[in-house]
């Protein structure tokens, strides 16, 4: 059992790519269900999710909240998916939101621009310069979304287990290789790997859960899970609102118990 992330610039190969493994190990294929699970379980427009983490980051880095919240909401949803393993996952960002997981195999994906331009033509009916403006606007803003999210960029080869450029591999030889290694000892899932993945799981339905409401704020509080035991930290306004945390993680399915070491942000309150 494993999962598989697949990264790749858009028009890459990479959703042919989830679809043939999938066929081949008889995996769950899963990208744009992320966003729609997302969008149903937490009341947010698929179209705000969609925008939240593709659009130019010009446009939300001061809207630090609306980040956070979004991210917490795809975070939770893919979690609920990779807790059960066995799935290829080809959306937003899988090897950063599921950090952590030894047997998560990060695979990542390059083609040529001049393949990615003779895609763009055939399947979104553009012009050689309209297909090669359009990727380089999307590769352009993907890069400096996932640095302004992740503060990494996200082409980095050290960032993935495999890389494959198809240049000289086409997609076959690649499900191949991927085939093989994901039967290695290194990508099987282990009691420890299981564990930090339902830690992983838990965690991510409490981001979630405190996401939903406006005047706790997820960048000020610190969040560790160990087998459903849920201890957080950080800083809020007041005490009630340190209680209404408490009582929100309580009632978070697999939450078995709370610790809340929360202080209270004296740097609110102004000394007259």
């Amino acid at each position: 059992m494993a999962i598989i992330t697949i990264s790749r610039g858009t028009l890459s190969g990479g959703k042919m790519l989830a679809k043939m493994l999938c066929e081949r190990l008889g995996y769950e294929c899963v990208s744009r269900e992320i966003i729609i699970k997302a969008a149903d379980d937490y009341a947010v427009p698929e179209g705000k999710l969609f925008e939240a983490i593709q659009k130019n980051p010009n446009i939300f880095q001061k809207l630090t909240f609306e980040r956070e919240r979004y991210l917490a909401y795809i975070q939770a949803s893919l979690c609920e998916y990779a807790v059960k393993d066995n799935i290829v996952y080809h959306g937003h960002a899988g090897h950063f939101l599921l950090r952590g997981v030894a047997h998560v195999l990060r695979i990542r994906i390059v083609a040529d621009l001049s393949y990615r331009i003779k895609v763009a033509m055939e399947q979104l009916n553009m012009t050689e310069k309209e297909a090669e403006k359009y990727l380089e606007k999307v590769d352009s803003e993907r890069i400096k979304w996932t640095k302004f999210l992740y503060g990494k960029d996200w082409r980095s080869p050290d960032l993935y287990d495999l890389v494959f450029n198809l240049e000289r591999l086409d997609l076959e030889c690649v499900c191949d290789i991927v085939q093989c290694a994901v039967s290695l000892p290194q990508f099987k899932a282990t009691p420890e790997s299981k564990k930090a993945m339902y830690d992983l799981l838990i965690k991510s339905r409490v981001r979630a859960a405190l996401a939903r409401i406006s005047k706790i704020r997820l960048e000020k509080l610190e969040i560790e899970a160990d087998d459903g035991k849920v201890v957080i930290s950080g800083r809020t306004k007041s005490e009630e609102i340190s209680k209404e945390v408490s009582d929100i993680i309580s009632k978070i399915p697999g939450v078995v118990s709370v610790e809340n070491k929360v202080e209270l942000d004296y740097r609110n309150f102004q000394i007259e």
